[in-house]
């Protein structure tokens, strides 16, 4: 009887002892609190890689925390590497700790709670905590009373301490390092002279070469790593990405503030894409390069295609329409062995600037590639001088009413060039889209246009009209209606005789950009004229989308009007048009039948070689006056 009641006893005991060691558990763990860390947020919070632990404000804050509510705090997951997102998605924390707006997903987060006042390097901080969907209402409510009663006068003595005990303890250890090089090197003080002010010249030139906003290489920095760090041995397997976006349109849009924020986060994003032997900078606002080491070409294809595709996921976090912003340029420098910084740098840009004209993320760049935009150079340069000396003039084609009298006439360029003799647009209009220098000849053609206006005003031919082409790269420029007033001010003439006639690709670039451009420049009383109504990019909206006098049908509806259905369309087509209180224009008119056609189908004015062929001015003149006698 005695040993069974010396067993019970034993087990009761036993079994006590476990009750008491799970409720000590469970006790624990209702008590602990875990936390993802931000490690790259010096001072208020980082990652220690030395000590192995995450110091600054937030344990200090943690600390106080714990004391007010006797919460202990823990760290997962220490390390260099940002894993909150990871983290607080996946439930494996209650908190999450110093983040930065747009840094987290909103829809993994409860209770944000702001920790602001904080001035860090001159600039005032604002950071967050939040907790995880796991995270107890009780422990939330707690932990938030307790921060709301720590004041801001608190937190900012506690970054204070920090960096102050950080500061002192890098004072210490360089005051040891220079007692002992003393104790060492007594006896050649001199060399330490020079050995000092070699090092001093040393990091004032590294701290030349870092971006402060970013945090990484600037421009003379790329030149650095290209010529001195990367041995010409290895050179053969390094790539150089030149990875950008418009910056200038992206702050007309966005503002400079949006772009230095989008360029932050990149740089943050391929700092963490780039590998030990890769080289990060940022040459210029909006351009990346990447020194990038790949044993071959498909993987630094495969390689490139990820970054850029990861690039437009992350960038959509924080809008839609970002995916898509940054385009690349890769130069293989295997292929152009011996090559320069500044060349290697110039064949990058050329693949991006392919990638952008065809609309890919990235492109590398070719001999035939770079050849072809050298070519395009030379020829903006001639295209440029021959603007500038006066080699593209206005040739015109009269325009008749329905009673065959000259109402205007369409102003067309010619290029009277020295060496090739007259050249029609079909000959260097391509060339000058491709190098941009379109918009300096339409506004040359424009200012002719004007001055012809004001001559025919002074010499009694006042009623008539001119129409001038514009294409899209001018039309869909913001700066557009300045330059029109600009020049047009220059001269004396009714601003209702002339005819802003958009070309059929100007509708389909940037349609709100153009609506206003052309809505301003009706203000100033110009008319707006529509080419090639009914075929390639223009269509039956248009006619209302934008505030049209005038359309022009094409030669090949004019010419189809020769059939039933055909002469349906166009007398269809003309009567749309009188509805809206839109002039009709018919291009093409050759013989008496079509402009029969024509004025049957009760088309306002008429165009054409039955009546005018394409003038030289001075013809032109001739022409004119002949016809008014």
């Amino acid at each position: 009887m005695k040993r069974f009641r010396k067993k019970s006893a034993g087990v009761l005991l036993l079994v006590f002892l476990l009750l008491f060691s799970f409720a000590l558990e469970l006790s624990a763990a209702e008590t602990n609190v875990y936390v993802a860390g931000n490690p790259d947020l010096y001072p208020i919070e980082y990652y220690n890689k030395q000590h192995d632990r995450y110091e600054g404000l937030m344990p200090e804050l943690y600390a106080l925390l714990s004391e007010k509510t006797g919460y202990t705090f823990h760290y997962v997951h220490a390390g260099d590497v940002n894993e909150q997102q990871r983290l607080v998605k996946n439930c494996q924390v209650d908190m999450v700790s110093a983040y930065l707006p747009g840094e987290i997903g909103a829809e993994y987060l409860k209770a944000p709670q702001t920790i602001s006042g904080l001035t860090v390097g001159g600039e005032e901080q604002t950071v967050y905590i939040a907790f995880s969907a796991i995270a107890s209402d009780e422990m939330i409510a707690e932990i938030s009373r307790a921060l709301s009663e720590i004041s801001g006068e608190t937190k900012l003595t506690l970054v204070a301490t920090h960096t102050m005990k950080h500061g002192i303890n890098r004072t210490f250890e360089i005051l040891f390092y220079l007692v002992l090089g003393l104790l060492v090197l007594f006896l050649t003080i001199v060399f330490l002279r020079l050995f000092f002010r070699k090092k001093k010249k040393g990091s004032r030139r590294e701290d030349l070469m870092i971006d402060p906003r970013f945090g990484i290489g600037n421009d003379q920095y790329y030149v650095y790593c290209f010529d001195h760090l990367i041995s010409d041995q290895s050179k053969c397997l390094y790539y150089l990405a030149y990875i950008a976006f418009d910056e200038e349109h992206f702050n007309q849009r966005y503002g400079a503030g949006e772009s230095k924020s989008i360029q932050r986060y990149v740089a943050e994003f391929l700092n963490r894409k780039t590998g030990p032997t890769d080289y990060l900078c940022l040459i210029s606002d909006g351009i990346f390069v990447c020194l990038c080491q790949n044993s071959n070409k498909e993987e630094a294809e495969r390689r490139v295609e990820s970054v850029m595709a990861e690039l437009d996921g992350y960038l959509s976090q924080f809008r839609e329409e970002y995916a898509g912003l940054f385009h690349a340029g890769v130069c293989m420098l295997e292929e152009n062995p011996g090559c320069s910084s500044e060349a290697a740098l110039y064949h990058a840009k050329q693949g991006y600037l392919y990638a952008v004209s065809r609309k890919i993320r990235f492109a590398f760049s070719s001999k035939h590639l770079v050849a072809e935009t050298l070519q395009n150079e030379r020829i903006y340069q001639q295209i440029t001088q021959a603007i500038r000396d006066g080699e593209f003039q206005v040739y015109l084609q009269y325009i008749v009413d329905r009673q065959g009298n000259i109402a205007g006439a369409e102003a067309v360029s010619r290029w009277q060039n020295p060496r090739e003799g007259l050249l029609s647009p079909a000959k260097y209009i391509e060339k000058m889209n491709q190098t941009d220098a379109v918009t300096m000849h339409d506004y040359s053609i424009f200012s002719q246009v004007c001055g012809q206006l004001e001559k025919w005003e002074k010499s009694g031919f006042h009623e008539l009209f001119l129409s001038c082409n514009f294409t899209r790269y001018s039309v869909t420029s913001p700066d557009f209606p300045d330059r029109i007033r600009e020049i047009a001010d220059r001269y004396s003439f009714c601003r209702e005789h002339l005819f802003f006639e958009l070309t059929e690709d100007s509708l389909s670039h940037n349609p709100e950009l153009l609506k206003k451009n052309i809505e301003t420049c009706k203000e100033l009383g110009f008319m707006i004229a529509l080419d090639d109504i009914g075929s390639g990019y223009t269509s039956l909206s248009d006619l209302y989308s934008y505030p049209i006098d005038l359309v022009k049908v094409e030669r090949d509806i004019v010419l189809n009007a020769e059939t039933r259905r055909g002469k349906m369309l166009l007398d269809g087509l003309v009567r749309l048009a009188h509805s809206m209180n839109i002039m009709v224009l018919c291009e093409g008119v050759e013989t008496e039948a079509q402009k029969q056609t024509v004025h049957s189908a009760e088309c306002d004015l008429v165009q054409g070689y039955y009546y005018s062929r394409v003038l030289p001015l001075k013809e032109a003149e001739k022409f004119l006056r002949e016809k008014k006698r």
